[in-house]
């Protein structure tokens, strides 16, 4: 690596430190993807309890700050990751840009709300300061090929799509919110039908009809996460079906075929599954950071990026006052 930068963490929970370990296989954290990469130095935590943050450090084997002012004082940082709770992302990264630094990589959502996050694009341009917005699954190689594909046009028009989540519209949708865009494009319409108070107080799961500008509509649909974890979805193209498992671990392809039983008619059949590297994601999104730095890479998830997932998710919460 021709240069290193320094990384601070502010906030040592499971996606900061605790989902994996240094001798992990798979890379789930903050701190192991920056722990992995040459080209980063990761400091030290920062977090309101002490004794997390002392837990995080020393896994790591970083130092803890009790604050942020204390660790830029002792150091000079040029990364921050964000990994706070939902409800202090404006305020720790609204705290941050008053501090020199290159670059954060900030947890979805960007903020609570799409006033929170304006403020926030507006003060980071002001100040010149570069987001990377966590949305993981532009960090996988699996379904940047799949975008290019759709964008190409080989497998035909969008003709329509489902998908399931759970734990809040805003918390989780919103990743389903942002694949859809990355891959299919911009949502122009939408109609909420129901929702779930199912995890936040604050954020329903909502199940909605999206509609596509280019054509197309999408049923997203709520499932309460205290029955189970689910989030995965499928595609429907003219000329294939895409399913999207196990979180987006796993893809199959369904190609379509003449029917061997009805002549005339046309059915789908799988002719390919496979693994992606979604384990992966959280240490291709530091590459990117890296290449961005210091080859001028585009970062392939921004605070616009971020701001329109959330406009989405607060149309889709507004929509279900009025039912």
């Amino acid at each position: 690596m021709e240069k290193q930068f320094n990384v601070l963490i502010v906030g040592a929970g499971n996606i900061g430190a605790f989902f994996d370990r240094p001798s992990s296989q798979n890379i789930l954290t903050h701190a192991h993807a920056f722990s992995k990469m040459e080209g980063f130095n990761l400091l030290g935590f920062v977090d309101v309890s002490k004794e997390k943050g002392m837990k995080a450090s020393k896994l790591w084997g970083v130092k803890y700050f009790s604050s942020i002012e204390e660790a830029f004082n002792k150091d000079k940082i040029d990364v921050v990751s964000v990994c706070v709770p939902d409800e202090y992302h404006y305020s720790v990264l609204k705290k941050l840009s008053n501090f020199p630094l290159k670059l954060v990589f900030a947890e979805k959502p960007l903020a609570k709300n799409v006033k929170e996050a304006e403020e926030i694009i507006k003060t980071y341009k002001d100040k010149n300061i570069k987001c990377l917005i966590n949305y993981s699954r532009r960090f996988v190689p699996e379904f940047e090929i799949l975008k290019d594909k759709v964008a190409s046009g080989e497998y035909g028009k969008f003709i329509c799509g489902s998908g399931y989540y759970g734990k809040g519209t805003l918390h989780n949708g919103s990743h389903l919110i942002d694949f859809l865009r990355y891959t299919i494009g911009e949502i122009n319409d939408f109609n909420s039908i129901d929702y779930n108070f199912d995890f936040y107080k604050d954020d329903p799961s909502v199940s909605a009809i999206l509609h596509f500008k280019n054509g197309g509509n999408f049923v997203m649909q709520n499932v309460p996460c205290d029955n189970y974890t689910i989030f995965e979805f499928e595609l429907l193209f003219q000329n294939k079906r895409i399913r999207i498992i196990d979180s987006g671990f796993k893809i199959e392809e369904y190609d379509v075929i003449d029917s061997k039983t009805f002549n005339g008619y046309k059915n789908l059949s799988k002719e390919k599954e496979y693994k992606t590297e979604l384990n992966m994601a959280m240490l291709n999104a530091v590459k990117n950071i890296y290449n961005n730095l210091v080859y001028n890479e585009n970062l392939k998830c921004t605070l616009e990026d971020g701001y329109k997932a959330m406009k989405v998710c607060e149309g889709l919460k507004a929509g279900i006052k009025h039912e």
